[in-house]
């Protein structure tokens, strides 16, 4: 279901994955309640209030997208409770909201608006518009994440002198963007400029009241492209009125959009303010990266797999671990198709440098596949944590950072009389080991596992058997213990075999066990 207007190449994206698209873009929110109930998921952007109203319209839920940064407008508790996963992309429109930042800077220091806005009177006039240089200024930044970050490292190429204030941050992360890390009310009485970075919450809200505000300097400005609601409205306006500092420029307000009396539309009026329209993520490129970024995640979640962007579930701290973590989900639900008996605990092995990161997304994400092949369950990285409790399933993660058999990086999991490695890049997943054998092959699609005996001509008899079911191999890996002894064939295959062509290969001579597997 789409609720708010989305960039085509993200549908485009829905739709390769098979995904029927309802568009309820410019319906009343009653239109909207009423078509949720066949939904499976749903995007928004900033204006459709997700709350417990709409959670409950939409039964079948699987996901709630937001097509931007922010969702202070989803009841993210609401939705986990109900298993729901909630997914932003938070990365897709940095760029974007960075050059906004910089533009309304610039337009600030420069006197941009009112001196077009002379030149459109026909009024030819430079005095009254004499600006201010960057270069030389200090610039003092809340919020050092990634918006933050970014507008870091383009004030020093002005020339800038740069101050910071973020709890969350370490000395090292400031310095290395050449930022000094000083209390909020230093950083208030000392920059020129300040820059707002940081999300709107219980913390923030509300931040820099009147009395934050008198600690500006007389010739300071204010710029907030974040959220809404992080300035007083009403104490802003009391400060510019006063002409206690220099002026403000805001990209957002707490109501969006604002009511004509309310103290949003007020600043938006105000001569001392230079405002745009939530501007920060609209250019074409952002729109265009958070669309097909929001799509796959979303495709993702609906054929059950872990999303990159969920906000209500584990995510990898650093990106070094992401890759592990769609690998540790198809570990998770390769290994009860194999497994000869039932598990009460998993253990996770965890080698490599990946070994100093959190393990914790990489256990939601093995349990929720693990989950999807052993319950009937709808299991999502959201609650798989949840259920594994309930039924008594625990994971035991063991870490070291030796690498190990020439990876840097690998994972081993076991339970159920099967153990299995891997390891991943950042474009694919590699399935290294089953059981002891060693192999090489890639872990998703349809697949069929033989044990046999290596003696020669069964390669050539398993292809025949599938050639006749007209099951064609992609690729296919073979590992032996001994030359004569045990052995084992990995092959992906475009469909899954029926139960004939299994129990056909079943009774070739030689042939010990064959199973099918299927993941996503």
């Amino acid at each position: 279901m789409i609720a708010e207007a989305f960039a085509e190449n993200g549908l485009a994206v829905l739709r390769a994955a098979g995904i029927d698209i309802d568009s309820q873009v410019g319906q009343s929110r009653a239109s909207l309640l009423a078509a949720l109930r066949e939904a499976q998921g749903l995007i928004v952007r900033s204006e459709t209030r997700v709350d417990t109203e709409l959670l409950a319209a939409g039964p079948e839920l699987t996901v709630v997208a937001r097509a931007g940064v922010g969702v202070d407008s989803i009841d993210i508790p609401a939705a986990t409770a109900a298993g729901i996963v909630v997914l932003n992309v938070p990365a897709a429109n940095t760029l974007a909201a960075t050059e906004q930042t910089f533009a309304l800077m610039l337009a600030s220091v420069r006197k941009v608006v009112p001196a077009a806005n002379a030149l459109r009177e026909g009024i030819w006039d430079r005095k009254p518009y004499i600006g201010t240089e960057l270069h030389g200024k200090t610039l003092g930044i809340i919020g050092l994440g990634r918006i933050g970050g970014n507008v870091a490292v383009r004030a020093k190429a002005f020339g800038m002198k740069l101050l910071a204030t973020d709890p969350f941050i370490t000395n090292a992360r400031a310095e290395s963007f050449g930022a000094t890390l000083v209390p909020l009310d230093e950083l208030l009485r000392t920059a020129d400029i300040v820059t707002i970075h940081t999300p709107l919450n219980g913390q923030t809200r509300g931040m820099l009241d009147a009395s934050k505000l008198a600690l500006l300097q007389p010739h300071a400005y204010l710029i907030n492209c974040a959220r809404g609601g992080i300035i007083d409205e009403a104490a802003l306006l009391a400060a510019l009125d006063a002409e206690r500092f220099a002026g403000a420029a805001i990209d957002v307000v707490a109501v969006e959009p604002p009511p004509p009396d309310g103290d949003g539309a007020k600043l938006h009026r105000h001569p001392k303010i230079v405002a745009s329209p939530h501007l920060g993520g609209s250019t074409h490129e952002a729109l265009a990266r958070i669309a097909t970024e929001l799509a796959a995640d979303v495709a993702s979640v609906l054929a059950g797999r872990p999303a990159g962007g969920a906000v209500n579930a584990p995510q990898a701290s650093d990106e070094r671990l992401a890759p592990f973590v769609d690998l540790a989900f198809r570990l998770g639900a390769m290994l009860p198709q194999l497994s000869r008996s039932s598990a009460a605990q998993l253990s996770l092995g965890i080698e490599g440098e990946i070994a100093e990161i959190s393990s914790e997304p990489l256990v939601t994400a093995l349990l929720a596949g693990y989950l999807q092949v052993v319950t009937d369950r709808r299991v999502s990285v959201v609650n798989a944590d949840r259920i594994a409790q309930e039924l008594g399933l625990r994971v035991e993660v063991k870490t070291t950072t030796e690498a190990s058999e020439g990876y840097a990086n690998l994972l081993r999991l076991s339970g159920g009389g099967v153990a299995l490695a891997g390891t991943a890049t950042p474009a694919v997943a590699r399935l290294t080991e089953i059981d002891g054998y060693k192999i090489d092959a890639t872990p998703s699609g349809a697949l069929i596992l033989t044990e046999h005996h290596d003696v020669p001509g069964m390669i050539g008899k398993v292809g025949t058997i599938l050639g006749h079911a007209n099951i064609n191999i992609s690729s296919m890996q073979v590992s032996r213990g001994t030359t004569g002894g045990a052995a084992i064939m990995l092959l992906n295959v475009d469909h899954q075999a029926d139960t004939a062509t299994l129990e056909a290969l079943s009774a070739l001579e030689g042939i010990r066990s064959v199973r099918s597997l299927e993941l996503l």
